[in-house]
């Protein structure tokens, strides 16, 4: 494979990506990327774990949090977490349930979600949030109602701020009632990730005390609004994923997203806050190591 110079004035080398055949960038020095956000658990990922691992290293990935969004997939996300973590790649794990899975929540969900944010590698509480694009009214894919969905919401809140532990956002045409309700959590800290509102709400989600989430969307040619927030949003307050197996970036936008190809998003970001690769890679991944109370290993 022939190297070629990387732009950026450290000493990366990238490999040709038609060289390769996933189309992969391949870094020669650990980037320490840290992937804030992504679902090794789903049933797209879970079979190929190990060379999804394997690439994700060799992209410069050091770091990546396997979010759980129901209570199943939240213990073999753990499980995942403890036997794949190593000294070159570190695997963590979150716990929750997603508003999309939110009518799964029962009168022993909550026992069952302490028991496993109480387990190894286990660093936050989410997938949680709020989703009012799949609602009940949703006249293909109906979801939870609105108030299911806010009292789950409150339930895992409750447990985050108990334990103190962060907590991980989603949020779908229900910024202002999201809003509403984690003001009522004081101290209770996170992510909004897949950050794609526009900048008075992210100014609004700071001030709460929250931290600003961005992948393979800011790649996307018609996320203006998502480039205009990233640009602008303190660094020390960015968080950089994947959400794989979704929204693969640009030039893997089709194909099912991986942890690896946050490299892409993460070379896209830096260029747009005009910071080198590896200094970028690297304020992140402090960013998500304080956030989540995770130590160097």
């Amino acid at each position: 494979m022939r190297a070629q110079e990387c732009p950026q004035k450290c000493s990366l080398q990238v490999l040709e990506a038609a060289s390769y055949p996933s189309a992969l960038i391949l870094y020669s020095v650990v980037l320490m990327l840290f992937d804030s956000h992504c679902h090794l658990a789903s049933p797209a990922l879970a079979p190929q774990l190990d060379a999804l691992l394997g690439r994700a290293a060799e992209a410069g990935v050091s770091a990546i949090l396997n979010i759980g969004d129901t209570l199943e997939a939240s213990a073999l996300a753990q499980q995942q977490a403890q036997a794949c973590s190593s000294a070159q790649l570190e695997v963590y794990a979150s716990a929750g349930v997603h508003p999309h899975n939110a009518l799964q929540w029962d009168d022993e969900s909550e026992a069952q979600l302490r028991a496993l944010l109480s387990l190894p590698r286990v660093v936050a509480v989410g997938e949680i949030g709020l989703d009012f694009f799949y609602d009940e009214s949703h006249p293909e894919h109906p979801g939870a109602p609105q108030k299911k969905q806010e009292q789950v919401l409150e339930a895992h809140l409750h447990i985050a701020r108990a334990l103190e532990l962060s907590v991980v956002i989603h949020s779908r045409d229900s910024d202002e009632r999201l809003l509403s309700v984690v003001r009522n959590f004081s101290g209770v800290r996170g992510v909004f990730h897949c950050f794609a509102s526009d900048k008075d709400v992210a100014q609004q989600v700071l001030e709460a005390g929250f931290h600003l989430g961005f992948g393979g969307m800011a790649t996307f040619k018609n996320a203006s609004q998502v480039r205009e927030v990233a640009a602008w949003c303190p660094l020390e307050r960015m968080l950089i994923e994947t959400d794989a197996p979704y929204l693969a970036p640009v030039p893997m936008r089709g194909k099912s997203n991986e942890p690896a190809f946050v490299a892409y998003s993460a070379r896209f970001l830096a260029d747009l806050r005009g910071l080198e690769l590896q200094e970028f890679a690297r304020l992140t991944s402090l960013n998500a190591r304080r956030l989540f109370g995770i130590g160097a290993e």
